[in-house]
């Protein structure tokens, strides 16, 4: 099925037909590997060439999908007009300005994609690919200058680019096997070149583009040793317009361009001190100094990396009397100057310099610059991840820097009193010990300013988006209008400011894997391999808008988690059945685990509900909050344990060393909570780790290894029968475990063992409406009919199951199964979806002779294929809420490998054969995942039975993928 996808022609030779046994005997002799199916060879013409098992074209394709952007870069073009002839038609300078973003890939791709206007969009450049043939790889470089290509392969771990034209892009990459320069050049529409070179062979970590004048850019480099770690300084020399002719550096020419000449880089030096890693730099330049009459310009270069410590180097660049003459450093230089041992890196910051001593000197064309170490930084614990300037108003407003490290604080420093120190301090300091990653365990991978510096964004390293206010202060009463007194106002303020944490921007940071709606579809639970279970409910962010939003964070797990139901009852009020606010998950582990929820969420869910309500004047609507004496007020995590604990010990760490949280105030908030005005604090990413979690009720055992999926059937109210679980777990070689076990959902115990009906992995089930049936399949693409035995009570006895095998389609499907689902509407009517690229509707059909059958009703395919041959159906979920005149058809939903979701209207009644499925609605590419769909889910009560003929139909459609997204559409179907 690769091979097709891959629309690569290829021929199966059957081993065990007799008429090609010859050939196989043959290809055998070829490999020297007999009995070992598949085997693949690639022929040439007569000849035959073997390339590997079924374990390396399974290695070749986990090569292509681990393939990830690395890092990025943005980048602004000016075209620049040189002489007045080139002015366009009517006098007018033809000035473009355009930006772009520069991606480098985990397996050495390089990407530029540029923005020049609306009607344009964005267009692509691939700069490097990373197509295993060389010469296909390197087909649009004119000029490599002894570049090995195999280099280009390599992991990058930095990229810088700069502009020197609307056309042409100057891009440096960092990676172990050195540093490497493109020089981008758009000819026109059909011809783009890539002039390439390297320029060192010693692992770099870190690179950094400035341009510090009209024909000289910057280039810094940190090195990644395991000592004796430098910045290196580069320039580079380029040219255009008149300045080609005046140029005296033509001779040295790298790159010659029609209106543009690149020089040869030249290695000024290196600056020594760090102790680790160099992975950041941040370049401030137009310092305010007092140059006593002198023509002299200050800037300043910060660093960091892993050694924690952040170095400022001032660049102080004067005129030269007379002219310099530069060395230039080659390649075969570099390995005995980085290898030099002249001080000890521990102690270079100790030995003490003269003022105006340099540790470095750069010589430009007419000019020289001064680099000395102007200040050492201590404040962080951690490897520093980022660092950035503030944007001054005025060059005579003091430096603000602003660091990120993964010790999960971000720190502002400033000059202050000619002593440069942290000023403010955000982040979680501490964090959760013992917890994961979802619990804030690491720190922030990068940290910016807005752009009217009142606000500060970091990066989490679980991917969440931090926000920091400063708080305004008191206006002053009597408002100066001496313009140096308002600066010095201005710098009190920012040295004294108050950063007041925002509500962030949360989600997955992995795949997710299942998700599963509240029984009245308040909110939704997602669950994931980055070990988390995350709670997602409406917010009303303005007069009649409302956005989904992260409130809760219910588990925060030690292993991946894999599969999640909601098991509780409809009525809150109830005592009969499960109540209401409980699921039960799955992990990477054989337990099952069961969750209750804390008062503190009830709370928020019941004000949310309350804000909404207001925000329509759904006046005459009324809110269940269950205030149930048992529940506890919140959940603790415990000191490196997996369950969490309904109470807090007094040593317990999520308790002891979490700090400060804003539960207190979503307290008093809610108490004192409007009708008509909600003004509270949602969770910052902090509390939703600490403050939101579920006590754990109850684990179930019985399992034998790790659990895949699971399915709930919640009785109806009033009803003698229980809810049920059912869960199936990974089959390793063993077809016991592949057995699927029922659970009850209120007493917690096991109630039956379906076993007999698979052979291997059951990777999806789905019980029926009314519970009669459960339908499972999986790997063995065999769908499995589990039909309830009338008047059998599901005791605690698991030898009574409560359910027997009634019917099977065997190779129901010819690739695995991925999803099955029944029809809310039709409790007999199930779909399937399968990596063949083909969805099923069925109908099972009770006969009084034979028993239950399984009845193929219609296949079809998606329409949307991504230029394959077919498209993977991943996931497959009927809508409920249709009206009753027109139960004849089902609403559909339709994931796909590629991420792309369809919703397809389906005939479900006797007479399907003679009629078609239609498309109701595709999801466009851009709001559609760019990854496999794991599952998707229809928001409960979506629409109503009471819509009248010809109105629309209202659904809500929720989308889990493996691209770590959790995606919810609003949907309107016309009747």
């Amino acid at each position: 099925q690769l091979l097709a996808d891959l629309s690569l022609p290829y021929t199966t030779i059957d081993g065990m037909d007799p008429d090609q046994r010859e050939k196989r005997n043959e290809l055998f002799d070829i490999s020297g590997i007999r009995g070992n199916y598949p085997q693949f060879f690639l022929c040439k013409g007569q000849e035959y060439e073997f390339l590997g098992n079924y374990e390396w074209l399974e290695s070749c394709n986990l090569d292509e999908l681990q393939k990830s952007i690395s890092v990025t870069e943005s980048v602004v073009q000016e075209e620049v007009v040189a002489d007045k002839e080139e002015q366009t038609n009517d006098g007018k300078s033809d000035l473009s300005t355009s930006f772009g973003i520069v991606s480098a890939f985990s397996d050495g791709t390089v990407t530029l994609w540029n923005w020049k206007n609306t009607d344009l969009g964005w267009v692509e450049h691939v700069l490097i690919g990373h197509d295993p043939d060389p010469a296909k790889r390197a087909k649009h470089h004119v000029d490599q200058d002894g570049l090995d290509g195999d280099n280009l392969q390599e992991s990058i771990a930095d990229i810088s680019a700069v502009s020197l034209g609307s056309n042409t892009t100057l891009v440096a990459t960092a990676s172990s096997k050195g540093i490497i320069l493109h020089l981008f050049n758009i000819v026109s529409q059909q011809q783009e070149d890539v002039y390439s070179r390297q320029i060192s062979h010693h692992a770099a970590a870190s690179v950094h583009f400035v341009e510090t004048s009209k024909n000289e850019c910057y280039l810094f480099v940190g090195s990644a040793s395991p000592r004796h770690n430098k910045v290196w300084v580069y320039t580079l020399p380029h040219y255009s317009g008149k300045d080609m002719a005046s140029s005296s550096n033509s001779s040295s020419a790298w790159v010659t361009l029609p209106v543009l000449t690149v020089c040869d880089p030249i290695c000024q030096g290196s600056l020594l001190g760090h102790q680790d890693w160099i992975t950041c730099f941040a370049w401030l330049d137009n310092l305010n100094v007092d140059s006593n009459g002198e023509d002299r310009e200050e800037a300043l270069l910060a660093s960091s990396g892993h050694d924690a410590k952040i170095r400022l180097w001032k660049f102080a660049t004067r005129a030269s009397s007379s002219s310099e003459v530069v060395e230039v450093i080659d390649n075969e230089d570099l390995t005995t100057i980085e290898g030099e041992d002249e001080v000890d890196e521990a102690i270079i910051d100790d030995l003490e310099e003269e003022e105006g001593e340099a540790r470095l000197m750069v010589y430009h064309s007419g000019s020289s610059t001064a680099v000395s170490l102007e200040a050492l930084l201590l404040g962080h614990e951690e490897p520093v991840t980022s660092l950035t300037w503030r944007k001054r108003k005025n060059i005579n407003e003091k430096p603000c820097l602003l660091s990120s490290s993964m010790d999960r604080t971000i720190l502002l420093w400033m000059d202050d009193e000619d002593v440069w120190a942290p000023v403010s301090r955000v982040g979680s300091a501490g964090g959760i010990l013992g917890g994961s990653i979802g619990a804030s365990l690491m720190g922030f991978v990068d940290a910016r300013f807005s752009p009217n510096c009142n606000r500060i964004v970091g990066h989490g390293y679980g991917g969440s988006i931090h926000l920091w206010t400063q708080e305004e202060l008191a206006q002053l009463e009597a408002m100066e209008t001496d313009e140096e007194k308002q600066e010095e106002d201005e710098e009190d303020e920012l040295l004294n400011a108050r950063w007041v944490a925002d509500p962030c921007v949360t989600g997955h940071f992995r795949s997710v894997e299942d998700m599963a709606w509240d029984p009245e579809g308040e909110y939704l639970l997602t669950t994931s391999t980055d070990q988390t279970t995350r709670l997602w409910a409406e917010v009303m962010v303005g007069p009649s808008e409302c956005r989904w939003v992260e409130v809760g964070r219910p588990q925060v797990h030690g292993y991946d988690m894999t599969s999640i139901a909601c098991v509780g009852g409809t009525d809150a009020t109830s005592d009969d059945g499960v109540p209401r606010h409980r699921f039960i998950s799955g992990a990477d582990e054989k337990v099952l685990r069961v969750f209750d929820a804390p008062v503190s969420t009830l709370r928020l869910l019941s004000s949310l509900k309350q804000t909404r309500l207001a925000s329509y004047n759904d006046n005459n609507s009324t809110l269940n909050e269950d205030s149930a004496s048992w529940r506890v007020e919140r959940a603790f995590l415990p000191s490196l344990g997996l369950s969490n604990k309904a109470t807090a010990d007094q040593e317990q760490e999520s308790s002891k060393f979490s700090g400060p949280t804003n539960d207190d105030e979503f307290a008093e908030s809610l108490d004192t909570l409007e009708r008509k005005h909600v003004d509270f604090t949602l969770p910052s990413e902090r509390d939703l780790g600490v403050t939101t979690l579920w006590p754990e009720t109850r684990k179930l055992f019985g399992h034998e290894s790790e659990l895949v999926c699971l399915d709930a059937y919640r009785a109806p109210l009033g009803s003698d029968e229980p809810s049920l679980v059912a869960s199936s777990c990974k089959a390793r070689n063993d077809v016991a475990s592949a057995a699927i076990r029922l659970w009850n959902a209120k007493e917690g115990k096991c109630v039956g063992i379906l076993k007999g009906g698979h052979r291997s992995t059951v990777s999806t089930m789905s019980f029926s409406r009314d519970g009669k049936y459960l339908a499972s399949s999986g790997k063995d693409r065999r769908i499995c009919i589990w039909k309830k035995v009338e008047g059998d009570s599901l005791s605690s006895d698991e030898s009574a199951s409560g359910y027997e095998l009634a019917a099977a389609a065997d190779s129901a499907h010819k690739r695995i199964v991925w999803s099955v689902h029944f029809c809310p509407s039709m409790p007999n009517i199930i779909a399937s979806g399968s990596r063949d690229g083909f969805v099923k509707v069925w109908m099972v059909c009770e006969t009084s002779d034979e028993g239950p059958q399984l009845k193929e009703l219609l296949k079809f395919e998606p329409s949307t294929k991504g230029g394959k041959k077919s498209e993977p159906v991943t996931a497959v979920a009927f809508a409920e809420g249709l009206p009753d005149d027109i139960i004849q058809y089902g609403i559909l939903g339709i994931g796909t490998e590629s991420g792309r979701i369809e919703v397809w209207a389906v005939p479900i009644s006797d007479d399907s054969a003679s009629k078609e499925p239609t498309l109701l609605h595709a999801i466009a590419a851009n709001d559609s995942h760019f990854d496999t769909v794991k599952k998707l889910s229809w928001r409960p009560m979506a629409a109503t039975n009471n819509v009248e003929s010809g109105a629309a139909l209202q659904f809500t459609l929720a989308s889990c993928s493996q691209d770590s997204g959790v995606r919810i559409y609003n949907i309107s179907i016309s009747i």
